[in-house]
């Protein structure tokens, strides 16, 4: 990522050019600058004056204000056919890649619509829908064809992928939420984490309208983002919502600032607690038994492990439990007979003598969750940008080929301003809505920067030009 060059362009008010500089890395620059967890910024050499540089928010400042650079159709110039399993920024990064360079590429994804966790995994207070998909177009305009509400194993076969396409890329995602393995979880008022938040995505207006509805009171079980993202939405459908964790806050996985979020919007949390047993009656929820916890030795996450206080349970009167301890992937539509290695942890064994994303089957390659387990967008960027490179080189070594060269960017001057005198102040905050009037619906929390706060936070950075 050319961080420097956009951030510079961002200065000179060079919107346009900043978003083609952005684009030459990242299809989806929109949706990383709402819900990218900005490892970059604490990468970011401003970091050690003062704050780093707000990388993220300028870079949904550009997606926001500059107009959208034309896409234009990809003609196919190879005989090679490769397929792609799933519509998340992994299997979507790869698809636009391998267009770019010639082939024709057909994704099947099963649920209604592309975009992967993107889509069904965040609410559209944090990235609304029109936003992503506006991303998700530009990459069918370069010729990719994405076909939705199609599960592999069920409405094609596998032996039918196999036989249509020269290659194929595994990225079907995480999208099951992982069990608390405790009495009571089957009971009618227990969500997983992830179907709950699909769920409401793919039936807004029930849930918003009175058709679903969580009951008054909800516990969220866990503390990364997609349980802090399913509090907010519990909390904006009139629940009284408490978030259950059995650590501290200072080891919660979630984002700090969607912490300090949820907590301004009303949501309790609980530390050092976990649950025991689902409590209800007629078969549906009625409360939570927990055990307060205290803790232990260090484990290997480089955590202290809970340790339950004996005695020390306790009673909560809930209508809803959801819980977001962890996802992994459904590799069901996987045939036992495919040559294809699934590991202990259900996620595909990759990283062979030639490929990092190859599997134990030549013709097969994965990424993203499927293989790293739940992750980042960046991160699924990433790995469909290895993918795309993998194929294409599985490809060429086996036509005897030389190694794709990538054809001539337009030539954008960057411009190189270093002030003499580097002023201390911190970086720009976000502006969001109140509290008090976010609570209740799905606006967008964060407003967007103005052009006035875009041009002062992008003269902190101290040009290092160091490309991340």
């Amino acid at each position: 990522m050319d961080i420097p060059s956009y951030v510079a362009l961002v200065r000179e008010d060079r919107l346009e050019d900043a978003y083609k500089v952005m684009l030459r890395t990242n299809p989806f620059p929109s949706a990383c600058g709402r819900v990218c967890d900005h490892q970059c910024m604490s990468k970011c050499r401003r970091g050690l004056l003062d704050e780093p540089v707000s990388i993220k928010f300028l870079k949904r400042y550009i997606t926001d204000q500059a107009p959208r650079p034309e896409i234009k159709p990809v003609a196919v110039t190879r005989k090679e056919k490769v397929a792609v399993i799933g519509a998340g920024p992994a299997g979507l990064t790869c698809a636009r890649d391998l267009a770019m360079r010639g082939y024709s590429v057909k994704v099947f994804e099963e649920l209604p619509t592309p975009g992967g966790m993107l889509s069904w995994g965040i609410p559209s207070y944090r990235l609304p829908r029109e936003i992503l998909g506006k991303e998700i177009d530009d990459i069918r305009k370069l010729g990719v064809e994405i076909q939705c509400g199609v599960r592999v194993g069920r409405d094609v076969s596998w032996d039918a992928v196999n036989q249509e396409f020269d290659l194929v890329y595994l990225a079907p995602g995480a999208h099951k939420s992982q069990r608390m393995g405790v009495e009571g979880e089957s009971l009618q008022g227990v969500w997983g984490g992830v179907e709950f938040l699909r769920d409401f995505n793919m039936n807004e207006k029930a849930w918003t309208g009175g058709g679903k509805s969580l009951g008054d009171r909800v516990a969220v079980i866990g503390g990364g983002n997609s349980a802090i993202d399913a509090a907010r939405t519990a909390t904006r459908l009139g629940a009284d919502v408490t978030i259950l964790y059995r650590r501290l806050r200072e080891d919660m996985p979630a984002a700090a600032e969607e912490i300090e979020a949820a907590e301004h919007e009303g949501i309790k949390i609980e530390y050092l607690v976990a649950p025991l047993k689902v409590i209800g009656s007629d078969g549906k929820v009625t409360g939570i038994e927990c055990q307060r916890m205290k803790l232990g030795d260090y484990d290997s996450s480089g955590r202290k492990r809970p340790v339950v206080i004996e005695g020390s349970n306790f009673t909560l009167d809930v209508t809803t439990v959801i819980a977001a301890i962890g996802q992994t992937p459904d590799l069901s539509f996987v045939p036992q007979d495919s040559g294809v290695a699934v590991n202990k942890w259900s996620t595909f064994d990759v990283w062979t003598d030639e490929f990092r994303s190859g599997t134990t089957n030549p013709k097969f390659f994965a990424g993203g969750d499927a293989v790293t387990g739940p992750s980042t967008v960046i991160k699924a960027i990433a790995a469909g940008h290895q993918a795309a490179d993998d194929i294409d080189a599985s490809i060429r070594k086996k036509n005897g080929e030389p190694a794709w060269t990538p054809p001539p960017e337009e030539e954008i001057t960057i411009p190189f301003i270093i002030d003499e005198d580097t002023e201390e102040f911190p970086m720009a905050r976000m502006p969001e809505l109140e509290a008090s009037a976010r609570k209740a619906n799905f606006q967008e929390v964060e407003v967007g920067y103005t052009r006035a706060l875009a041009m002062k936070e992008a003269t902190r950075c101290i040009r290092c030009d160091a490309k991340i």
